[in-house]
C-alpha cells in the first residue's frame, strides 16, 4: 500500500470544511487528580522528563556531563556533597572529605592522618558513614554525621574538630545528624540519646555549647512535648530568618530564636510561636530555600514556608496537590530509612526549577517563578544520583558512586548537556588490560570515552591502536552518553462535540531542536484499561524530526533528513475519531521544544 505524506493538491473551500483543533501550550503541566476525560488541554496525564517554559511549552529536561572521580584521591562512595569556598565538598563512606574545585581537581581536605596531625593526635571520623549534614556558619562549614563529633573547615578548607573557642575542647559539643543555622546560633538535633532534644550555641558563636565556661548563653531544649501529636524523633531543622522550623514526621514545630529574660545575665528562652500540624518532612534532605520561600517534602506532598506580613509568622501552604495521588504513590514504597537517607532536594536558581530525586533516580520537578506566574510540576527519570549541591554561580552537580557529574543548563556556553552521564568512564584506558563487555573506558589522548561491545584485552600501544586493529571485528563503540526517554501524554480531546464522529486528514506540531520523536493517537477510549496497563496499539503513530532539523543532505539522520514536524506543507494524519489522545515520545540525545499541535478534522455523522 501507497500513501502521500504530503498533500500538493489541497485547496481551501465550503467542500472540504476543515476544523482546526489546536492546543496552545502545556504550561499546566502534570495532573494527577483529574481524570483524563475532563482534565484541561493544558495539563498532562503523563509528563515524564519535560520541563516548563515561561512561555508554557515544554523542553526535554539537561542531562549531565562527567565532571571528576574522587576515586582517584581516595576510593569510597560519596555520601553527599555542598558547594563551599569555590569547591564542591564530598563526605566519603570511609570518613574522609574531598573537595573538587572547579577545575575538577581533586584534594583531600579530612582524613585519619590530616586528623592525627592536629593538636592532640584525635582520631578520624569512623568509616561507615552514611549521612551528613552541612551548617555554612560565616566564613566557616560546619559538616555533622550523627556518629562523630562534628567538623568544620574554614574559607582556605583547612579542616578541625568544632570546638569551644576559648578553651578549644569539644567536649561539650554534641554528636548530632543534623544541624542549622538560626540568626546568630548554631543549632544541633537528631542526638541518638536524646531524639527529640536540639542543642543551641551561645550567640554568636560556632561551638560553643552548654557546659563550657561563661559567658555562654547557650541552650539544650527537649521540643517532644511541644508537638501537637507528639513524636519519636527529629528528621530535620531548619532555619528560616528568626524561626528555627523543627520537623517531625508528620507536623513541625516553629521556635523564635534570640527571646531573653530580664536576669542578669539575660537567659535565652525561645519561644514556641506555632505548629504547623499538617506539614511532615521526609528527611532532612529535603528541605531547600527558593528565593524568599522554604520548600519542604514530607509525606503528603511538598510544601513552602512563608512569612506573613503582618502577623510576623510562619505560613505553609501545599503547592503539590496537582500531583498528590501520584506523590503519595511513589514516597509510599520507600522504606523509612530511604526517605531519612536516600531522598533529597535541589533548587535549580538558572531555570527557577526544585527536583525531589528519589533512590532508583525518579523524582518529581516543580517549575515555578512568582514573577511570571506559572507553576507546573512533571516528573522526571534518570540516573539513581545520590545527592546534588548548586554551585555559587548555578552550576548544578550530582554524585554516582565515587564520580560527580556537571548538571546541563542554558546559561554557561557548552553545558547544554541533552544526554545522561556524558563522558563517563569506569576507568582511564591501560595496556594490558581485560575489559568486559559493558565497560566504560577513557582514552585519555581523544578525551573520548568508549562502551565495550565486546570483551576484550587492550594491546601494548594505545587504545586507538586496538581500535584500528579490531576494525574487522570491532569491540568498542564511543559512548555517547544515556538518552533521555520523554512521555508527554495529553488529555481526551473531541472538538467541543463529543458525540459527532470526525474524519482528521493533516497534523502539524510547532516544535523546536533536531530530536526525532513520535506521534501517537488513541481514539473512542480504546487505550488502557483501569490499572493502566495498555490494552490497545495506537490507531495512528508518524515519526517527526524537530522543527530545526536541517532536511535532507545536511544531516546523516534519520534517513532523509527526518519528517520536520511543522513542514509548510500538510502532513497527512488520517484517523477517524469522536475523541483522541494524542501522546509524544522519544528517546534521544538532543535537544526538543513541544510548542503546539494542530489537528485539521472534518466533522462527520454522529453514529460510527
Amino acid at each position: 500500500m501507497s500513501a502521500k505524506l504530503f498533500s500538493v493538491d489541497f485547496r481551501a473551500g465550503a467542500k472540504q470544511n476543515l476544523v482546526p483543533l489546536t492546543i496552545r501550550g502545556f504550561g499546566g503541566g502534570l495532573n494527577a487528580v483529574d481524570n483524563d476525560i475532563e482534565m484541561d488541554p493544558r495539563f498532562q496525564k503523563v509528563l515524564d522528563n519535560l520541563r516548563r517554559t515561561p512561555k508554557g511549552s515544554q523542553v526535554i529536561r539537561f542531562g549531565s556531563n562527567w565532571f571528576s572521580d574522587v576515586k582517584s584521591v581516595s576510593d569510597s562512595p560519596i555520601v553527599d556533597e555542598v558547594f563551599f569556598s569555590n569547591a564542591v565538598i564530598s563526605p566519603l563512606e570511609n570518613g574522609n572529605v574531598v573537595a573538587t574545585d572547579i577545575s575538577g581537581v581533586d584534594t583531600i581536605i579530612w582524613s585519619s592522618a590530616i586528623a592525627a596531625a592536629l593538636l592532640g593526635s584525635p582520631a578520624g571520623w569512623t568509616p561507615g558513614v552514611d549521612s551528613v549534614d552541612f551548617v555554612p556558619f560565616k566564613n566557616k562549614l560546619v559538616v555533622h554525621n550523627g556518629i562523630d563529633k562534628p567538623i568544620f573547615f574554614t574559607a582556605g578548607l583547612v579542616g578541625n574538630y568544632l570546638q569551644d573557642e576559648a578553651t578549644g575542647s569539644n567536649v561539650n559539643v554534641p554528636i548530632g545528624k543534623y544541624g542549622c543555622v538560626v540568626g546568630n546560633y548554631h543549632c544541633v538535633a537528631g542526638i541518638p540519646a536524646a531524639p527529640t532534644t536540639i542543642y543551641i550555641t551561645a550567640k554568636g558563636t560556632i561551638g560553643t555549647f552548654p557546659g563550657d565556661p561563661p559567658p555562654n548563653d547557650a541552650i539544650s531544649i527537649d521540643v517532644g512535648a511541644y508537638a501537637p501529636e507528639g513524636a519519636p524523633e527529629i528528621r530535620g531543622i531548619a532555619g528560616f530568618r528568626t524561626f528555627l522550623i523543627v520537623f517531625f514526621e508528620k507536623q513541625s514545630l516553629l521556635i523564635k530564636l534570640g527571646v531573653y529574660d530580664t536576669d542578669t545575665p539575660a537567659n535565652h528562652t525561645p519561644s514556641f510561636d506555632d505548629t504547623m500540624p499538617a506539614f511532615g518532612l521526609l528527611g532532612h534532605r529535603c528541605i531547600v530555600p527558593v528565593g524568599t520561600d522554604l520548600l519542604f517534602a514530607g509525606p503528603s506532598g511538598v510544601a513552602s514556608a512563608k512569612r506573613n506580613l503582618l502577623s510576623g509568622l510562619i505560613d505553609s501552604t501545599p503547592v503539590s496537590s496537582s500531583i498528590e495521588p501520584e506523590y503519595r504513590r511513589q514516597i509510599g514504597t520507600l522504606s523509612d530509612s530511604q526517605l531519612l537517607k536516600s531522598c533529597f532536594m535541589v533548587f535549580d536558581e538558572i531555570a527557577h526549577e526544585t527536583t525531589l530525586h528519589l533512590p532508583n533516580g525518579d523524582g518529581f520537578i516543580r517549575c515555578y517563578n512568582e514573577q511570571l506566574r506559572y507553576d507546573s510540576w512533571g516528573t522526571f527519570s534518570g540516573p539513581s544520583y545520590r545527592s546534588g549541591c548548586v554551585s555559587s554561580k548555578g552550576r548544578r552537580f550530582f554524585s554516582l558512586g565515587t564520580r560527580l557529574f556537571a548538571g546541563g543548563n542554558s546559561v554557561f556556553t557548552g553545558e547544554n548537556y541533552y544526554a545522561d552521564r556524558l563522558n563517563d568512564r569506569d576507568a582511564d584506558w591501560t595496556p594490558g588490560t581485560p575489559y568486559l563487555t559493558g565497560a566504560i573506558i577513557h582514552d585519555q589522548i581523544e578525551d573520548t570515552s568508549f562502551l565495550a561491545i565486546a570483551d576484550n584485552t587492550s594491546g601494548a600501544v594505545s587504545f586507538a591502536q586496538d581500535r584500528i586493529d579490531q576494525a574487522l571485528s570491532p569491540k568498542w563503540e564511543e559512548y555517547l552518553g544515556d538518552a533521555i526517554t520523554i512521555d508527554l501524554e495529553m488529555p481526551w480531546l473531541d472538538g467541543k462535540d463529543p458525540m459527532q464522529l470526525k474524519a482528521n486528514r493533516y497534523v502539524a506540531l510547532a516544535t523546536k531542536g533536531t530530536a526525532t520523536f513520535t506521534l501517537s493517537v488513541w481514539v473512542d477510549n480504546l487505550f488502557k484499561d483501569e490499572d493502566g496497563v495498555l490494552l490497545h496499539p495506537p490507531a495512528l503513530a508518524l515519526e517527526f524530526i524537530g522543527n530545526d532539523g536541517p532536511g535532507f543532505g545536511f544531516d546523516t539522520e534519520p534517513y532523509g533528513g527526518g519528517r520536520r514536524s511543522n513542514d509548510p506543507r500538510l502532513m497527512r494524519f488520517p484517523v477517524n475519531f469522536k475523541s483522541i489522545k494524542p501522546k509524544i515520545t522519544a528517546s534521544t540525545r538532543k535537544p526538543l521544544e513541544i510548542i503546539n499541535i494542530s489537528f485539521l478534522f472534518q466533522r462527520g455523522k454522529f453514529g460510527r
